[in-house]
């Protein structure tokens, strides 16, 4: 027990622990960091059958001879950090088109998102509860959900805005 209280006490054994510490910390940020990029990797890399509409569209790119020119700004090559991530759990606009399951929304930068509807998901009016079939073209919808691998959000909850309450 003696041994053990010298080792402990010891100045290489403090710097050692330290040492060991600060790389295992660091390891655990680095792994989250990782962890945070698949994820939003994982919501964004099926667009390309999309690309121009989820990408191109809007004032701030051009369609050029080799497809979308970026405009460079302070968010690198065609403002790409603050511009192509998408906002992967929450997407708030209005309806462009509703089909079986799907929603598409288009938002306030004109940017175009798909949203899956499962047998689980809550629709809002108000208090009201409603089905997908209630939802109308130009109706103003807020969006809570998950990314998915398929390009799409997953919705949790959707709600609707009504329009006479503006």
């Amino acid at each position: 027990m003696d041994e053990l209280k010298k080792i402990v006490e010891s100045g290489h054994f403090k710097i050692i622990f330290y040492a060991v510490s600060v790389i295992m910390f660091a390891t655990v940020i680095f792994a989250a960091g990782i962890g945070v990029g698949m994820h939003k990797a994982r919501y964004s890399y099926q667009w390309g059958e999309n690309y121009e509409r989820n990408f191109a569209g809007g004032p701030e790119r051009r369609m050029g001879p080799g497809g979308p020119m970026p405009m460079d700004g302070p968010g690198g090559p065609g403002n790409f950090f603050e511009r192509d991530m998408r906002n992967a759990n929450g997407l708030a606009g209005q309806i462009v088109s509703v089909m079986d399951n799907l929603i598409i929304i288009k938002d306030r930068q004109n940017k175009e998102n798909t949203v899956s509807v499962s047998d689980k998901t809550i629709i809002k009016v108000g208090r009201d509860d409603i089905k997908i079939g209630d939802l109308k073209i130009d109706d103003q919808i807020v969006v809570l959900g998950k990314p998915n691998e398929q390009g799409t959000v997953a919705a949790n909850l959707i709600r609707v805005f009504d329009k006479n309450n503006k």
